[in-house]
């Protein structure tokens, strides 16, 4: 079959809502917007803006927000042949709280939402096979059935011979066992040719707040490439080609909702043209150290607009 698409992306589309502006308590909040978000739905977005033939695979309700997250996901390019609709539970709405430095809280309104109920027998393993390179989250290996979808979803990644990614975007509150959360992730990265972590996961996921030793234990386990952001601090990588650090950029900060998606969009459009031709074991630590510069830049525009998708940059913003 004709890899007539780059990446595909499996996971959670949502609906966010944020307040005007930031440093405003929810219960005082008059005026929400609507922004799509989700993790792997952010990273096909952010993909496409980038020149990167993106698809999703997940599943929507039955209802208007599940329409306007199809039809945002078409607008920016997306393929959406295998996001589904389910006939009961509904699209997850956010409520995103943003601080006076762009941090932010959300409330979750998921019971369960339609993303979590997606099953093997939904998985489109024919556009899975299509893609160069299959990304996933660990929002969906939290639970059944889910967790077997995603499971499935990557085996048969694997089967079709696809490069492997995966940002666990972790989140506790999603698992009713973090020991469980934290063995069954790490077991997943040891599958994947590429994984980013944040720093405040690398403790609970790795046993230690240091990015080199925990990179170091990842790779021991057989993750191919390990990527730590820091935030405006950069990232550190460790791969076949070597390891080393790529100091970030500072921006206004307004929101970082997304900024860890957009980072992750950025670096997997600077890799995938190095691996036309060769295998993952032949990038050089000079392509690495490109490739995280790239996603440092697009990481940091991320953080400055609101909503996780709206300043995700475009192609002419980071070249």
């Amino acid at each position: 079959m004709s890899r007539d698409l780059d990446v595909v992306c499996f996971g959670e589309a949502i609906v966010d809502f944020f307040p005007e502006r930031a440093g405003v308590p929810l219960a005082e909040v008059e005026t929400f917007h609507r922004h799509l978000g989700g993790a792997p739905a952010n990273v096909a977005v952010g993909l496409s803006r980038l020149g990167v033939r993106s698809a999703l695979v997940t599943l929507v309700g039955a209802d208007e927000f599940g329409r306007f997250a199809r039809a945002q996901l078409s607008r920016e390019g997306v393929d959406v042949t295998g996001v589904g609709t389910h006939p009961t539970a509904r699209t997850a709405v956010t409520f995103v709280a943003v601080g006076p430095e762009g941090e932010r809280t959300f409330t979750f309104y998921r019971h369960p939402s339609a993303d979590m109920m997606v099953a093997p027998v939904d998985v489109d393993r024919a556009l899975i096979a299509r893609a160069r390179l299959f990304h996933f989250g660990s929002s969906t290996l939290a639970c059944e059935p889910a967790r077997s979808a995603t499971l499935s979803a990557l085996a048969s990644a694997r089967e079709a011979g696809a490069l492997v990614s995966c940002d666990p975007n972790f989140r506790l509150h999603l698992w009713a066992d973090a020991a469980e959360a934290a063995a069954l992730i790490r077991q997943t990265l040891a599958d994947c040719d590429i994984v980013k972590l944040s720093s405040d996961e690398l403790a609970l996921l790795c046993g230690t707040n240091e990015a080199e030793p925990a990179a170091q234990a990842l790779r021991e386990r057989g993750t191919g490439l390990v990527i730590v952001s820091q935030g405006a601090g950069g990232c550190y990588f460790d791969g076949p080609g070597g390891s080393g650090h790529v100091t970030g950029e500072r921006v206004p900060v307004v929101d970082v909702t997304g900024a860890g998606d957009g980072f992750m969009a950025g670096l997997l459009s600077a890799l995938l043209p190095h691996l036309h031709d060769a295998p993952l074991a032949g990038l050089s630590q000079g392509a690495i150290a490109s490739a995280c510069a790239r996603a440092n830049r697009a990481g940091a525009l991320t953080c400055t607009r609101f909503g996780a998708q709206t300043a995700l940059p475009r192609k002419h913003e980071i070249e």
